[in-house]
C-alpha cells in the first residue's frame, strides 16, 4: 500500500465513515444530505426490501412449492428460476444457489438473504469477500458486529478496525470511541 508521508496506514474512506458516525446528525460539520441518504439507504434495506421480495416470494409459499425455471440458459445453467431451492443465474426462493442469489439462506457470487455467502453478501449474517450485515464476517466487513481485514461496525475486530461510537480491536490499527485498543 502507498501512503504519503505523516499520513497513517489504513482505508481513508472508512476513516471518513466512522468519523461522520460519531458526529451524529445534530453536529454542524456534518452535511444533511450525508444522514439523509443514510436515513433513505436504511429504509430501502429494512423497509421496502422486505415487502418487495415478500410479495415477489408470495405464490411460492410453502403450502404450493410451484418452481419456476426459465427456458433459456447460460452455461448449462437457467437464466432465472424460483422456489425452494433453486439454482439459476439469477435464483430467488427459499435456499437459492447462482450468480444472484436473493433468498433466505443465499450463496451465490451476490447474495442477499437472512443468511448470505458469497463475494458479495448482504444479510443479518454475512460471510464474503465484501459483507454487509448484522453480522458480517469478510475481507471487507461492514455491519452490527463486523469481523475482517477492513471492519466497519459497532463492534469491529480485524486489521485495520473503525467502529464509531462502539469498539475496535485491531492489529495494525483501531478507531472507536468507547474503548479502543491494537491487538
Amino acid at each position: 500500500m502507498l501512503t504519503r508521508s505523516g499520513s497513517t496506514p489504513g482505508s481513508g474512506w472508512m476513516k471518513g465513515v466512522s468519523d461522520r458516525s460519531t458526529s451524529g446528525p445534530a453536529d454542524p460539520k456534518m452535511s444533511r444530505p450525508f444522514w439523509l441518504a443514510y436515513i433513505a439507504f436504511m429504509a430501502l434495506i429494512l423497509v421496502i426490501l422486505p415487502i418487495v421480495q415478500r410479495r415477489a416470494l408470495s405464490s411460492y409459499a410453502p403450502s404450493g412449492f410451484r418452481v419456476y425455471e426459465s427456458s433459456t440458459r447460460w452455461a448449462g445453467l437457467p437464466i432465472f428460476a424460483a422456489g425452494p431451492a433453486p439454482v439459476a443465474v439469477v435464483a430467488i426462493g427459499g435456499q437459492p444457489r447462482g450468480i444472484i442469489a436473493i433468498g433466505g439462506i443465499a450463496v451465490g457470487l451476490v447474495a442477499i438473504g437472512g443468511l448470505a455467502a458469497g463475494g458479495v453478501a448482504i444479510s443479518g449474517v454475512s460471510l464474503g469477500i465484501l459483507a454487509l450485515g448484522g453480522l458480517a464476517i469478510g475481507w471487507k466487513a461492514i455491519g452490527g458486529a463486523a469481523i475482517g481485514y477492513q471492519a466497519l461496525g459497532g463492534v469491529a475486530l480485524g486489521g485495520y478496525a473503525y467502529a464509531g461510537n462502539g469498539i475496535a480491536y485491531g492489529y495494525h490499527e483501531a478507531s472507536g470511541r468507547q474503548k479502543e485498543r491494537l491487538l
